[in-house]
């Protein structure tokens, strides 16, 4: 019979821990890594199993916000987390020659409002990152985001609108493909970076 160790919590000379109840805990370390292209798989993880979103088209330009497709997770950090980075990688076309966008950040119903953002240029269109990290710990903060603490789950999401009919553009998407106007779909990825 094969011998097996289990170890839940191991610490080193200077009595600092190193792993607690499984998980890393050196300052800055990466707790655990949830990602995935938005298809509506199923990734496990230390802290449980999440289903990610389904997005399987364009979606065209919207004039109240409106929840991106795709940005959303609950999600309840392992314990020992002081940092969550909450990462979506999304694609976005022009509908209009001068395309403007206007975003928000929202933890529960709780907008960020810090991370309020604006796109816009002539015919933009890319594969864009929205990165915001979220600390645990201390005074709550609905600017920053910040949670004093962080045990249950909670819900991230975007929201987004155009500027106007006349400045309008499209999400997950492009306008122009292979040498002319073709719209083809473009998947976005979300990823959730768990931090000691």
């Amino acid at each position: 019979m094969a011998s097996v160790l289990k170890v839940d919590t191991l610490k080193n000379n200077l009595n600092e821990d190193l792993l607690v109840n499984g998980y890393p805990r050196k300052p800055g370390q990466v707790i655990e890594y949830l990602s995935s292209p938005c298809d509506g798989s199923s990734v496990t993880v230390g802290s449980g199993t999440y289903t990610f979103p389904n997005v399987t088209a364009v979606t065209a330009s919207v004039l109240t916000y409106t929840d991106v497709t795709g940005s959303n997770i609950t999600y309840t950090p392992p314990a020992g987390t002081t940092r969550v980075v909450y990462d979506f990688h999304y694609a976005m076309r022009w509908d209009s020659d001068h395309a403007i966008s206007h975003w928000k950040f929202f933890i529960d119903a709780n907008e960020v409002t810090y991370a309020r953002f604006c796109r816009s240029g002539r015919y933009p269109e890319d594969r864009y990152s929205f990165v915001w990290s979220i600390a645990i710990g201390g005074s709550a903060n609905t600017n920053t985001g910040r949670q004093a603490t962080w045990t249950t789950a909670k819900t991230l999401k975007m929201q987004w609108r155009s500027y106007s009919s006349g400045n309008a553009r499209g999400v997950h998407g492009t306008t122009y493909w292979d040498g002319g106007g073709s719209t083809q779909f473009s998947m976005p990825i979300l990823t959730i970076i768990a931090i000691a």
